[in-house]
């Protein structure tokens, strides 16, 4: 049995992205200001030198 998100053609990031979505926007006022907060997310991204 194929996953739902799978036999619609996405990742499962993208799936879990779409429903982390859904969540916020169903919360509450003053929960989901918090919820942006920490929905924020930061990269960093390093090359490493190679010998």
């Amino acid at each position: 049995m194929v996953a739902y998100w799978r036999q619609a053609g996405l990742s499962y990031i993208r799936y879990s992205a779409i429903c982390a979505s859904v969540v916020r926007a169903a919360l509450k006022p003053q929960i989901r200001v918090e919820a942006l907060k920490h929905a924020e997310t930061n990269v960093k991204v390093t090359k490493l030198k190679t010998a």
